[in-house]
Order: structure tokens, then sequence, then C-alpha cells
């Protein structure tokens, strides 16, 4: 299985099952595990430390991520029948972005609903790159290719906070593992896998079932066709072929039909919630896509050093590329056996140069398809040279381990960075209804606007309601009753501080105020009165400050009149 190492602790003469052409790891742990000890360990290593980045923070540095903490916090308490707040919300089990909010909901009635999230959070990542691993295995390219993976483990998607996409990722993977099994060796039981992985995918995320079609029927119909015996009758070999590929891909349409069916019920419900007649559609040019690959793919430090860890390994697996047609060329190297799967990879690349940014009113869209473009190009990767396989192997693992560490200490100084933001939360009464006004939302580690959700964090922890809730959205489980939210406002502030204004409607529905003050705002001896006056101007004098911790402040500022404009 993919190297001939005979030291002693190598796995890669692990059992198969030798059944013809293509033989499948025997166990469970077969398909786990690399192609010795020590690769296994470093690979590891780096995804530990991707996955330890979640927890050095208290805060994620994921944009969207806290609205989707507090959705499950209050999915949660609509558990209990008696909960005050089915007056509010409704819980929607039948969608298909609500895997996330369920997990959590349950998981934080063992554990505090932040390290329910964050523990949901690492088990997506760990959950990717272990079926990495085990997709590596049963395709039977070079175990360690799996490192290829780990610069884009951390992800755009992750970075956002799309977390029910991020998850529905580790589910598609796994599907991926069985979709390829069952294209090679048919069985009832791989089929079965499928059908409830792909069902279990469509709940996560939509988009992610999508790929999950696109990237199994590549995948299966490549198998499909090299797993059966060339000798034989035309027609018998085709019956295999069809078979290998329904096997595989016909149980994939249950969660098709499932997300089918969603979206006529939500559709109905509200047409507009499907578009965005300014952006619709709309996309950077296919050379742009090409020549900023790493930035639409990660996009996440501000230093851009995760761009460069990526950039390594894509011209690490370009650079096996060329070496091996540069020897076959030269008559210096046979055939590589089995070769490359290059299936998942020219339709995750198509896909990512195809789709806009914008489809049916959801944002980034093409730049999630980079991390499936990365998963392609590493099976589609060919085996180094025996001269070069042993020094290529340590350069690959040192890129994974690269990334991890670059990966933790990116969180460690989001986290050193935010330490003010979190104290000020845990010094605010709870219960109650909070607006963030945040002036320069990035970090001196993220580039993205990682604080631009900050009042779901207060939602989270102190079990209150937050301005512009995610529960206005069709898609999450957790919505708006009708006409149960306050009024929308005519200039909301969520991505402008500048547009706060105290007196409005929607900032009334809202009176606990967390404020992260501008860097160039000048201050007097404490600091408070430039800050109100720049957040509350005339009437400074009338709120009450509840907390300051560096540049964030908190304010209570019940009992301001409401002739603002609406």
């Amino acid at each position: 299985m993919g190297t001939h190492d005979t030291r002693p602790d190598s796995v890669a003469n692990a059992p198969t099952i030798d059944r013809g052409a293509w033989p499948l790891p025997a166990r469970a742990v077969d398909h786990l595990v690399l192609d010795s000890r020590r690769t296994t360990v470093a690979y590891y290593a780096g995804v530990a430390l991707v996955v330890a980045g979640l927890f050095v923070t208290r805060l994620l540095p994921c944009v969207d991520y806290p609205q989707h903490l507090a959705l499950a916090d209050v999915a949660r308490r609509l558990i209990n029948p008696a909960a005050p707040e089915h007056a509010e919300y409704q819980l929607n089990y039948f969608t298909y972005n609500g895997l996330f909010h369920v997990l959590v909901a349950r998981l934080s009635a063992v554990v505090s609903i932040e390290l329910a999230g964050r523990l949901v959070v690492a088990a997506s990542l760990l959950g990717t790159a272990v079926a990495v691993v085990a997709l590596v295995r049963v395709l039977r390219r070079p175990p360690a290719h799996a490192a290829f993976f780990t610069p884009i483990l951390f992800s755009f998607s992750v970075g956002w906070g799309f977390v029910n996409y991020v998850l529905a990722t580790a589910i598609a993977l796994w599907a991926l593992v069985f979709v390829a099994r069952a294209a090679i060796r048919p069985s009832l039981g791989a089929a079965c896998a499928v059908g409830a992985l792909g069902m279990l995918c469509a709940f996560a995320h939509v988009l992610a079932m999508l790929i999950l079609c696109a990237t199994a029927a590549a995948l299966a119909i490549e198998l499909a066709w090299r797993a059966v015996p060339r000798e034989g009758p035309i027609g018998r070999r085709a019956l295999r072929v069809l078979a290998g590929v329904a096997c595989a891909g016909l149980p994939l349409l249950l969660g098709c039909a499932y997300c089918v069916a969603v979206n006529d019920r939500q559709y109905a419900w509200d047409p507009n919630m499907y578009r965005d007649p300014t952006m619709e559609g709309s996309a950077p040019p296919i050379w742009q896509k090409v020549v900023f690959f790493g930035a639409f793919a990660t996009d996440l430090y501000r230093d851009a050093s995760d761009q460069v860890v990526l950039w390594l390994a894509m011209l690490a697996m370009g650079g096996a590329a060329v070496l091996a047609w540069r020897e076959r060329r030269a008559g210096a190297r046979a055939p590589e056996q089995p070769p490359p799967v290059v299936g998942l990879f020219l339709v995750a690349l198509l896909g990512y140069l195809a789709t806009p940014s914008v489809v049916l009113g959801t944002h980034l869209i093409f730049q999630r398809l980079a991390q499936w473009v990365i998963l392609g190009g590493l099976l589609a990767a060919p085996r180094w040279s025996s001269a070069a396989e042993g020094r290529a192997r340590v350069w690959t693992l040192r890129i994974g381990m690269a990334a991890g560490m670059n990966a933790v200490l990116h969180c460690a100084l989001f986290g050193w960075e935010t330490a003010d933001a979190s104290s000020v939360i845990d010094e605010l009464p709870p219960g109650r209804a909070v607006s963030a006004v945040i002036w320069e939302p990035w970090s001196i580690a993220f580039r993205n606007n990682t604080l631009a959700h900050l009042s779901g964090y207060y939602a989270a922890r102190k079990h209150g309601r937050w301005a512009f809730a995610f529960a206005r959205y069709l898609s999450v489980p957790v919505r708006f009753r009708e006409h149960s939210q306050p009024a929308w406002p005519a200039s909301g502030w969520e991505f402008s501080a500048d547009d706060y204004d105290p007196r409005c409607k929607y900032a009334r529905a809202f009176p606990l105020v967390i404020v992260k003050a501008p860097e160039r705002l000048p201050v007097d001896a404490s600091g408070e009165g430039p800050v109100r006056k720049l957040i509350f101007k005339q009437d400074a004098g009338a709120v009450r400050l509840l907390s300051h911790h560096g540049r964030y402040w908190a304010f209570d500022s019940a009992g301001l009149p409401d002739d603002g404009v609406f």
C-alpha cells in the first residue's frame, strides 16, 4: 500500500482485502494510518496543531461562528416545551442547514455552550483530516500526500465561520470514502453507508451535498471502470461497471430528494430570500481565480503566511507531476500502478472556475470549492521517483507541520488580542438584549471581520437576545416567529459602526451596547468621554458604563428616546 518500507514501525503492508485488481484495506484502522508509524505521527501532529488553535482562544477567529453558536443556545432552550423563547422563535428540523445547531444544542446539555460549539468545530476538522487519509488509502495513493491537505484544513470556510458547511464537508468526505469502496467492490453495506452519510450531509448543508454528488459521480465512474478486470466479454464488463456506479451513486438520491423537498417548502415562504438582485451570479474573471487562488482558498491571516504554506504544497504537487512527466518522456519511469485518480480534481477545478461568487442569494460560493481542488490535486499527484521519494515525503510532512504551527500561533495571537472583549462580555448582566458597535472588526492575526458578530457571543454565553440575528434566515433551524423580530433599521451598523443611531427603534430594542472603539479615537484621562460622545452623541451623559477593558466598552442605554431615523 504505497511504499515498500521494511522498517519495524512500518504499517505499509497492513492487511488488505485482495479480491481482484484493486485491494482494499481490511480493517477500520488501516484506513486511518499512513505508510509508517513515524509518518502517521507526523501527519496527525500537524492536524492536532490546527485543531489546538481552536482551544487557545476564548473567542474563535471565525466571522459567522458567534451567530450560529447563539442560535444553538436558543435551540437548546427551545427543546423545553415550556421555555419562554417559544414566543419569539420556532425550531424547524426540516432544513438543510441545521446539523451544527442541533449537535451543539444537545451537547450543551452536558458541557457549556461555548465548549460544545468548539468541540463540534474541532470534530469537523479532525473528521475531515482523517477522511482524507482514508480516501488516500482506499485509492492507493501515496499516504504522505494527505499532508498536502493540512494547509487548507483551517480553510476559507472555517475562517468565515460557515460551520454548518465545515461540518458537512467532513461528512461528505467520509461519504466519498464509501463511494470509492462501493464503486470498487459493490456491496449492500457500502451502499447503505453512502445513503446514510448522504442524508446526514443533506441535513448539514445543501452546498456540501451538491459538491458530494458531483465529486461522487466523477469518482465512482473512474474507479468502477478501473476496478473491473479487462478480461471477459465487453458486455459483462459494462454491466459490472454500471453496477459499481449504481451502488456508489444511487443512494445519494435520498439526500438529493430531501434537499429538493426542503427547497420547495422554504422557497414558498419567501422567494426573495433566494436571490440577490445586485450581485447574483457575480464572479471575478477566471484569470483572477487562477492567479489569486491562494487568497480565494484561505485569505485568513493578515501576514498571508497561510497562502505561502498553501502555495508550497501546490508547488510540491506540481513538481511531482512535472518530474514524473519528464521521467516518462525520457523512458526512465514505467507507467505508475495504480495510476493517479484525476476525475475528482477535474470536476473540482471546473466547479471552482465556473461557479460564481453569489448563487441563489448566498455569497462566497466558489471560494469554498478551493478546498476540493486541493483534495483532487493530492489524489491526482503522481508518486515521486524512488530516488526522491524519501526526501519528498519528509518535506511533504514538514509542510503539514508548518501549517499546523502557523494556525495555532495565529489563533493564540488572536486570543491575546480579544481577551479584553471576552472580559467585557463576562462582566455583563445575563438575559439582556445586546447590540455590538465595532470599529475595526479585524485583528492583527486575522484579516477578516472576525469581530463583526461579537454580540452573538454575549447571546450564547449570557443567554440573551442579539441584534442582526441569523434567525431571520429561512434555512437555519432556529427562526423568528412571524412579526416577532424588531423592525429592521433604515441603516444597519453590523458592518459599519459609523451608521449606529442610538435613538432608532432597532437600537432601542437592544439597549445593551458592546463597543470596540477605533484606535484613532483621542481619549481623555479615562478614555470614557470621547467614546460616549462618539457612540451616543447628544445622549452621551444618559448612558451607564457597565464594563471597560482596553478598547472594549459596554454601556446600558436603556431609557433613551426612540425618535431617531427608523
